[in-house]
């Protein structure tokens, strides 16, 4: 099971790259209508801008290829770690009712279902950008033409005949055509690509561990902004074979294995294991009732958490196209000869310059007042270019690179909220994650361990809800997992110091021993006084404290 927080976010580096790869195809193409020059006999401005048209096309195929590798190995990344997240996750039903878990690295089976779909999923997207190659150079075509008809009939001059040229080319010039003839901006069907593929891979795998383990019922997940269409199977638990008179057929109820069914097209619910009997419902009534609820208030107005989601994709969108255009006019500025098409070209940047930051502002102010996420890693990802200009590997912004290395705490918030996921099988009230991170905030050892979170993004987190915990123990740690038992933990303060105390057994790889447990033992409590040092008085605490917790433990 892939839980629809991880869905949302799983491929904003992919996403990153795709938008450099926007934003270069532009800034050729805006340097090739600058190139064109001023043409006024029509048959001699059709040749040269036929045989531009070819130039252009050469120059999205370059970029294409530039990028490819990079995107054929981060696609491979993304599955590799949805296909582990996602077996370990369904593990835990598995366990519950005393199956066997399965592991990626040790089942040829799922092996074999990831890779057919990361093979499937890469030639996807290589066509996707190939066919971007053809619409780049229709766009270039359809811009230098209608800046031609602009001059000609006199009510354009030449210059703001060229800047509308630009602008047009970076609206239109990264689409993808599809066999249906539906178009899509490149960025949006890439997103679209690798939801759908991995969703389904995840899918797949599941359906054959139910297989695999003779479980017949399964699950699905359930989130707030869900389409009205798939809110109404969301969270209930359905029967595979349909044979089952007290569960609805799984298939025919959501329609999976088609597109507009549960893991189809841009879909985040997934489906996991449930044992009637054993298995604890996830979701209550009265939590998917919330789900659907017009609880989002935005300029003194109710809207339901789907109604918000698809106002800030609105904005986005709008952010996205004036970043296209201000690619387009920057790079069209570097190529001019002309004074009077330069100084055109500024005042367009500089109007879109403005535009950009009110659309930004709002978009903060939108997800300030809804409590919305803001932060993405896609907006941190940027090209780099030899001497030639070939894109030749990809890293952080200059500015993000510099909140990066000064450690501040913003950056490091939004990437370490983003770290959790809910593990929950049945708890309404559950810790919110922005709340742990501020308490995190209140000292250095909570700061540090924020820090070392975002620095290893190996390491998975995850607050459980309703679990067994047999032992009575608020946290754990193995290899590179961390589960807190937030159920366990119940306060905000608990749940931070666990984390500190769990994340120390990792940072240090020590375990095992009265010693280690007192180390981190210490950092606990460190968090807790708000000090960087202990008394000694404190220290024997603590030993006295983890002998008599831990008498089967050796010292060290």
């Amino acid at each position: 099971m892939l839980d629809p927080k991880y869905l949302e976010r799983f491929s904003d580096q992919l996403l990153g790259i795709i938008d450099t790869l926007t934003i270069a195809i532009i800034s050729d193409m805006a340097k090739r209508i600058v190139k064109m020059g001023s043409v006024s006999e029509s048959t001699k401005h059709q040749a040269e801008v036929l045989q531009n048209a070819g130039l252009v096309y050469k120059d999205t195929i370059k970029r294409v290829s530039q990028v490819s590798g990079y995107q054929n190995r981060e696609v491979e990344r993304m599955y590799q770690e949805a296909g582990v997240r996602n077996l370990r996750n369904e593990a835990v039903y598995y366990k519950q009712a005393g199956k066997e878990d399965i592991k990626l690295n040790q089942s040829n089976g799922m092996q074999r279902i990831l890779q057919a779909n990361i093979r499937k999923t890469c030639q996807e997207l290589d066509n996707l950008t190939m066919t971007t190659a053809v619409r780049s150079q229709s766009a270039y075509i359809q811009a230098c033409n209608r800046a031609q008809m602009k001059v000609s009939s006199g009510a354009f001059s030449y210059d703001k005949a060229i800047a509308d040229a630009i602008k047009e080319a970076a609206v239109q010039g990264t689409e993808v055509l599809y066999p249906s003839q539906h178009v899509d901006k490149l960025d949006v069907a890439v997103r679209r690509a690798v939801l759908t593929g991995v969703n389904q891979t995840a899918a797949e795998m599941n359906l054959q561990y139910a297989k695999d383990q003779n479980c017949d019922y399964v699950e699905t997940t359930a989130h707030e902004g869900a389409r009205p269409e798939h809110a109404v199977w969301q969270g209930k638990v359905f029967c595979l074979s349909g044979t089952d008179p007290k569960y609805e057929n799984f298939y025919e109820a959501t329609g999976y294995g088609t597109g507009p069914g549960l893991c189809g097209w841009n879909c985040r619910h997934n489906f996991h294991a449930f044992f009637p009997g054993i298995s604890t419902p996830a979701y209550t009534q009265e939590m998917l009732d919330d789900y659907s609820a017009k609880n989002v208030e935005y300029n003194g107005k109710q809207f339901t958490e789907y109604e918000a989601s698809q106002m800030q994709r609105s904005h986005e969108r709008q952010i996205r196209e004036t970043k296209r255009k201000l690619a387009g006019y920057n790079s069209a500025i570097s190529e001019a000869k002309d004074d009077t098409l330069k100084n055109t070209l500024q005042n367009r940047f500089n109007e879109e310059s403005v535009r950009l930051k009110k659309q930004e502002a709002a978009l903060k102010a939108f997800c300030k007042e809804t409590g919305r996420r803001y932060e993405s890693a896609r907006v941190q990802i940027h090209a780099v270019k030899n001497k030639a200009g070939d894109i030749v590997g990809f890293g952080r912004s200059v500015a993000q690179k510099a909140v990066w290395s000064n450690r501040k705490a913003k950056v490091n918030e939004s990437k370490f909220t983003e770290r959790l996921t809910d593990f929950n099988l049945g708890q309404k009230d559950l810790i919110n994650h922005w709340s742990v991170q501020r308490n995190l905030n209140k000292s250095d050892i909570g700061k540090e361990t924020m820090k070392y979170i975002v620095d290893h993004p190996e390491i998975n987190i995850e607050l459980a809800y309703h679990v067994d915990n047999p032992d009575k123990l608020y946290g754990k740690q193995w290899k590179d997992n961390i589960r807190i038992y937030a159920s366990d933990t119940k306060t905000i303060e608990k749940t931070a110091e666990t984390l500190i105390h769990e994340i120390t057994h990792h940072r240090y790889d020590i375990g095992g021993s009265q010693w280690s447990e007192c180390v981190c033992r210490a950092q606990e409590l460190k968090h807790k006084y708000r000090r960087n040092t202990l008394t000694a008085d404190e220290l024997r605490s603590i030993i006295k404290e983890i002998k008599e917790l831990y008498p089967e433990l050796p010292w060290r």
